[in-house]
């Protein structure tokens, strides 16, 4: 075995590594819902956000679910280590599919090298294949397609049409995709794209089409089944609550009307920052001038479109809120393969010799990771400084302390409703009711569409113990509206919110409050909580100032409200102002 195949690989996986650390401890919230539908599917209770609660699909990457339970059930599950290693393996997987669908034989492994290093230090990709979520095993499954795809079309160049194999391969691959995020339905058309102009479009072409239906369509179809069978819908809740794509998003797309331009522009920066509009414009040159000139192959087509259609299903999607590009993950791989073997056919066709075009090549690889580790390293700093809603967090000051709390007022089956969901349904001992809609099917369908319908739920029906609410969810909810809401509740720590107050044009307040019967059996402990929130909202206020953050630029769990500017800061901080 030529120990040089596994150079490239090898070295991108150690580089990935190197960057991950900065995120060493970080796991996004939101992975933690999937990693409590695991525990609780491994202990028997269901497919359930709680045990005892009725199936809800609050989770909108199954075969995740289901690829972490063995480890519950096997009690080797620990909420950081495991979804680490787990994502490492898939990276260095995928790492390893990528470079032997770029190896040409006999031809330069600059493509490889290239793609591979460039990955490792993007920002955007570690931090999402190392968050906890999805996205690591839906990189693998996109790379092992392409390498399915690939090795057919070698098999069909050494002059016999390749058997059913490949195709029950890549069927299987791509419900695999499907079932991992619920846009990878879109990426079913890749194989047979492919396939066709691999084989040509005659009668042996087209006949692979049936195992490749079937070895896709059973799976996707069984699994659908299940959905309406198992939680009584077409769609995850998930779908409720987030909204998903409609025909008038398609022909935005298709159209490129100007808020999809921007985002795709937007795509382009995570790429080459303030470059990226000039790294889009040269790409769609080159692909054109290597059609002009008739050098535009099959393998330029094949990652072409493992390109397009991520960067298409990114334009489709709603905006999401969390930081790096998440739902774009799959797009930088084959992007970035894409680039590379435009530069490297333009450097054959214009530098025929290999000798002439071996210091360009060299130079112009330097330079492009160069660049992007210039680029990248203050993202990463950044961001490991200020991670999206950690898991840790959330478990800590929703899960463990509110269990405290609960217990020190001495509320009987308490409860709690809040946005932030992960590490809460993991720690917590209360009923959690998510007010973000993801694992509660009334609040994903009323609130914002039947608001009064939505107020009668959270005050007259879950009537929670505690409440949280802060920025966009103060603005969506806008409990206040409901006189329930004052009558019932009273603030263990509030704000008022500048960005709350131009959305609304009214004063609801963000925070976390507690019933007022309650609050009212235990003044003292009440007091202590409040003490401890406001100095944890203070701590956090000297954190922020200290790193020179751009006011309401996040809010921590915990308390932690909106940060005001610097020179208020400073006065609440010295004691000469009061909390907002």
């Amino acid at each position: 075995m030529n120990r040089r195949l596994f150079l490239i690989p090898l070295t991108a996986t150690a580089v990935y590594l190197l960057h991950s650390l900065f995120f060493a401890t970080w796991i996004v919230d939101d992975a933690g819902i999937s990693f409590v539908y695991a525990r609780n599917l491994a202990a028997g209770h269901g497919l359930v956000s709680q045990p005892g609660l009725p199936p809800i699909e609050g989770y909108s990457n199954p075969l995740w679910v289901f690829l972490l339970a063995p480890a519950f059930l096997l009690r080797l599950f620990d909420p950081t280590v495991t979804p680490k290693i787990l994502s490492l393996v898939l990276t260095a997987a995928s790492f390893f599919l990528l470079d032997a669908s770029l190896r040409r034989p006999g031809g330069p492994r600059a493509v490889s090298w290239l793609t591979l290093l460039l990955l490792a230090v993007n920002t955007s990709f570690v931090i999402w294949t190392c968050s906890g979520l999805e996205n690591p095993l839906y990189v693998f499954l996109f790379c092992l397609l392409l390498w399915i795809c690939v090795r057919e079309r070698e098999n069909s160049h050494k002059g016999w049409v390749p058997s059913s194999r490949f195709a029950v391969a890549a069927g299987l691959t791509a419900a695999g995709i499907a079932l991992t995020r619920p846009e990878g339905i879109v990426f079913a058309v890749l194989y047979p794209l492919l396939s066709l102009t691999a084989a040509g479009t005659g009668v042996k072409g087209f006949r692979r089409l049936l195992p490749y239906t079937l070895a896709f369509g059973l799976p996707f179809a069984a699994y659908f089944a299940f959905r309406v069978l198992y939680f009584g819908d077409v769609v995850p809740n998930t779908y409720y609550a987030k909204g998903g794509m409609s025909l008038r998003d398609l022909l935005d797309v298709l159209t490129l009307e100007p808020a999809r331009a921007l985002k795709l522009l937007d795509l382009m920066r995570s790429l080459a920052g303030p470059a990226g509009a000039i790294v889009l414009i040269l790409l769609s040159l080159a692909t054109a001038y290597l059609i002009g000139k008739k050098r535009f192959r099959w393998e330029h087509g094949a990652l072409l479109a493992f390109a397009a259609l991520p960067a298409f299903a990114f334009l489709l999607l709603p905006d999401d809120w969390m930081a790096e590009y998440r739902m774009a993950t799959p797009f930088f791989p084959f992007v970035y393969a894409y680039a590379a073997l435009v530069a490297v056919t333009l450097g054959e066709a214009w530098l025929p010799t290999p000798e002439r075009r071996r210091f360009p090549a060299l130079l112009g690889g330097v330079a492009a990771v160069g660049l992007s580790l210039l680029l990248f390293t203050g993202r990463s700093i950044e961001f490991a400084f200020a991670p999206t809603i950690p898991f840790d967090d959330v478990a800590y000051y929703f899960g463990d302390r509110y269990n405290r709390y609960a217990e020190e007022l001495g509320a009987q089956d308490a409860s709690i409703l809040l946005p932030d969901l992960g590490g809460i349904l993991y720690a917590s001992n209360l009923r959690v009711y998510d007010l973000a809609g993801l694992c509660d099917r009334t609040i994903a369908k009323t609130r914002g569409r039947d608001q009064q319908a939505f107020y009668d739920y959270v005050f007259g029906e879950a009537k929670p113990t505690f409440l949280r609410t802060y920025f966009g969810w103060s603005i969506v909810s806008q409990l206040e509206r409901d006189p329930r809401f004052q009558r019932d509740y009273v603030p263990l720590v509030a704000f008022i919110e500048p960005e709350v107050r131009a959305k609304t044009g009214r004063n609801f307040a963000s925070g976390e409050f507690v019933r007022r019967e309650v609050a009212e059996k235990r003044p003292e402990v009440i007091r202590a909580i409040r003490k401890e929130l406001e100095e944890d909202y203070r701590r956090e206020l000297a954190i922020r100032l200290n790193r020179h953050r751009e006011p309401g630029s996040g809010i921590k769990p915990g308390g932690a409200g909106p940060i005001p500017p610097p020179e208020i800061a400073r006065k609440i901080l010295a004691g000469e102002m009061p909390l907002p």
